[in-house]
């Protein structure tokens, strides 16, 4: 068993920052949804829905008091457009514990309400300070919609986050608690990463591998940004690597830089 060595999160920011452009458009995105979503959440449920739209209709229908009503005025609302009709907003009045009370009720139904118009008497339910008009349907403007703008950033967003964070989550809890072993260098060329989207860095690709207790090869592939291991290293050279204690397909190479200035014993 190893002891948990000292890791701090700067070398988590490290591996993130080798993952290149995956990671930190990732981030990007995702943050731009977030920082999207929340205001427009804000604006849209301040601004766009009035009140009546509100209404929890459902409870309405179901335990609503039916009372008589007089249509007041029939508005319709021209910057809304579903299959090429506008909704109405009918506002009427109706009595209430003996005080008129008026609320408004907006519907695309259009061919029941063809014959209203002001002071026309309907019937309607009330329920908790809350009304509809009796055997219509409600219309609210689908404010979800706006909604897709930011989701089309989490789209591509969350998915290129995650290639970036878990593999370096993965290579972070390695250098916490990975067992050292040695391992036989099989190849080293220099390229962008594992990835196909552009590095910030320029780094060596290094194949590898070690034995396991039975003698068999588990084969490896580990990053590093140390040119000098070209230099240091060639076929068939020992090389440190840190090894999962549950699962030793995951394992990397253990960076000479990290392990000096934390004295980790290799």
């Amino acid at each position: 068993m190893n002891s948990r060595r000292q890791v701090n999160f700067r070398i988590l920011f490290n591996l993130l920052k080798g993952k290149g452009s995956i990671f930190f458009i990732g981030t990007l995105f995702t943050s731009l949804a977030i920082f999207v979503f929340i205001p427009l959440a804000v604006i849209l449920s301040a601004t766009l829905k009035a009140p009546y739209e509100k209404y929890d209709f459902k409870a309405i229908t179901a335990n609503g008091i039916l009372k008589d009503a007089e249509i007041m005025a029939i508005d319709p609302v021209y910057n809304v457009t579903i299959n090429g009709e506008h909704p109405d907003v009918i506002s009427f009045v109706f009595e209430n514990n003996g005080q008129k009370t008026s609320d408004k009720f907006e519907t695309l139904d259009l061919e029941k309400i063809a014959n209203f118009s002001e002071g026309t008497k309907i019937k309607i339910l009330f329920y908790q300070n809350q009304a509809m008009i009796k055997d219509l349907k409600p219309f609210a403007f689908p404010v979800y919609l706006f909604y897709l703008f930011p989701v089309l950033f989490l789209i591509p967003g969350i998915p290129l986050l995650l290639i970036g964070l878990i593999p370096a989550l993965k290579t972070f809890n390695l250098y916490k608690k990975g067992v050292i072993k040695d391992a036989y260098v099989v190849s080293m060329n220099a390229g962008s990463g594992i990835f196909p989207i552009r590095s910030f860095q320029q780094k060596i690709v290094l194949d590898y591998y070690f034995l396991d207790e039975f003698g068999s090869k588990i084969f490896g592939k580990s990053t590093t940004t140390d040119f000098l291991i070209l230099n240091e290293k060639k076929a068939g050279d020992i090389i440190k690597v840190f090894v999962s204690e549950k699962d030793e397909g995951n394992s990397c190479l253990i960076p000479k830089l990290e392990a000096i200035k934390y004295n980790w014993s290799v």
